[in-house]
């Protein structure tokens, strides 16, 4: 897995909440030989825990947190697999950087619960899709590399 570089942004994406940062280059991903990029300028907000869990989980940009997050977040808008194996992926990522089976179990029941919400894009989701796509097209890459149109 390349290295998650992240860069803060003054002023996010209208879809992203007030707090973002932005993927400063591409991130890639193996799983079940599938290969899976998160693209440079796909803008995060961070894991998404309530306040009241950061005591116990850790806070949304937390560093062992935010490879898993930003890669479910990234499926979570694409869907270029389904939502189950982007749940286990997102399980599996979070061991791979450190996080405690126990605690990454709780992390995955937690999205495979409330995560509904997010998996369904609504017209602000695919309408920032669309403009991701506009920007890797503009720096000169394919958005079907991806995972999108």
């Amino acid at each position: 897995m390349l290295p998650l570089l992240l860069r803060p942004i003054d002023r996010p994406d209208t879809n992203k909440l007030e707090d973002a940062y932005e993927v400063a280059a591409d991130v890639e991903t193996h799983t079940n030989n599938t290969r899976m990029v998160v693209p440079k300028f796909f803008q995060y907000d961070g894991a998404s825990i309530p306040s009241s869990a950061w005591q116990l989980i850790g806070t949304p940009f937390h560093p062992r947190l935010m490879v898993a997050s930003v890669f479910h977040d990234w499926l979570y808008h694409t869907h270029q697999i389904t939502r189950a194996a982007a749940d286990d992926l997102f399980e599996h990522l979070l061991k791979a950087s450190g996080v405690g089976s126990v605690k990454a179990g709780l992390m995955k029941a937690a999205v495979a619960v409330f995560g509904e919400h997010y998996w369904n894009n609504d017209p602000e989701d695919v309408a920032y899709i669309r403009r991701s796509s506009d920007r890797i097209r503009q720096d000169g890459r394919n958005p079907a590399d991806y995972g999108i149109p």
